[in-house]
């Protein structure tokens, strides 16, 4: 009775001495993050959980819906604002998106303030990502349009998160117009988007340095050294190797004879080599003969078959065969007598 009779004396004071009467929802709670509650999906926004009297409290007041509300740290001077998703929050508590809670620098367990507020519609907001890595998204301006649907209020200074393929990026609030705080709540918004806070200018191409003169006088005139000349490739120029280990003895090379072209190298036989070792070198200038000392002593006894042609004494007649010996005198025979 004594509780019943104070508050009519309270009504009556503030009916007959037109005492102030409260006009606006402000409280004070104890603030948790929405996953204490089992709320995690509101992370991805920035509404809050009241409890069942401040919705009592609120109706009492004429609000009209959408509820918007102005959140305070008195100790740290930070404030933000956000809608309200549910009203079934224990009493004295609060329950908050854990980014909002970092803005305002609150931990669990602190006090927060909580007033009734009006906001106007926005009409531009400027975004910046904390992260360049906001920029390796394919299409951000539909991931940004589908994640602020969420949002009920944006305020200048705030690190919104934005989450998507499982990654978090954090975009602040940059510029708000009309206001610093505006509602977002079924308006068209223009987005404008500042480079990332860690973004760097990609450093201008190097000055490519100046190409040297080929001018071959360009070291007497200009003070520089010419250029080394240019060492000319040789055709087979590597060296040989020998399959028995013996080292190879070089070749010496002569004038091409008539017939023979001037690019071939041609092997002069030498009395200090070893007909058996190298016999390539015996080669008879020009032909395919194997070198002998005593060729021409046989072209003249006609014991070559085959020689045509004057030998080294002029007479075409010394190298016709002598005696019974007859040029291609041999005898054939047919292949079935096999």
């Amino acid at each position: 009775m004594l509780g019943l009779g104070r508050l009519a004396a309270q009504a009556a004071q503030g009916f007959f001495h037109n005492g102030p009467v409260a006009s606006r929802f402000d409280e004070h709670y104890t603030c948790f993050p929405v996953t204490f509650a089992s709320k995690e999906d509101l992370e991805k926004g920035n509404k809050i959980l009241l409890p069942p009297s401040a919705l009592d409290h609120l109706a009492r007041l004429n609000i009209t819906w959408p509820m918007l509300f102005e959140l305070h740290n008195a100790e740290k001077g930070r404030h933000t604002c956000g809608g309200v998703q549910e009203f079934s929050a224990e009493e004295g508590t609060c329950y908050m998106p854990y980014w909002m809670m970092q803005n305002l620098l609150l931990k669990e367990g602190d006090i927060v303030r909580v007033t009734n507020t009006t906001l106007p519609k926005g009409r531009y907001v400027k975004l910046q990502p904390v992260s360049k890595e906001f920029l390796d998204i394919s299409n951000p301006k539909a991931v940004l349009e589908a994640s602020l649907r969420l949002y009920a209020t944006l305020t200048v200074g705030d690190n919104i998160v934005i989450h998507y393929n499982q990654k978090k990026y954090e975009i602040e609030i940059v510029e708000c117009r009309p206001s610093n705080s505006i509602s977002i709540i079924e308006t068209d918004v223009e987005v404008d988007f500042a480079p990332p806070k860690d973004y760097v200018e990609p450093s201008p191409p190097p000055t490519p340095s100046p190409v040297p003169s080929l001018d071959p006088f360009a070291g007497s005139n200009g003070g520089g050294e010419a250029p080394p000349a240019k060492k000319e490739d040789v055709l087979f120029g590597g060296t040989g190797v020998r399959l028995d280990g013996k080292p190879v003895k070089p070749k010496k090379n002569s004038p091409a004879p008539t017939g023979v072209s001037p690019n071939r190298p041609i092997a002069i036989p030498d009395d200090d080599d070893e007909t058996d070792e190298e016999p390539w070198l015996k080669a008879i200038p020009g032909g395919v003969r194997t070198y002998n000392e005593h060729f021409e002593e046989l072209k003249r006894e006609g014991k070559i078959p085959g020689m045509v042609g004057k030998t080294s004494t002029g007479d075409p007649k010394a190298i016709l065969p002598q005696g019974n010996f007859d040029l291609f005198s041999g005898s054939g025979h047919h292949l079935s007598h096999f």
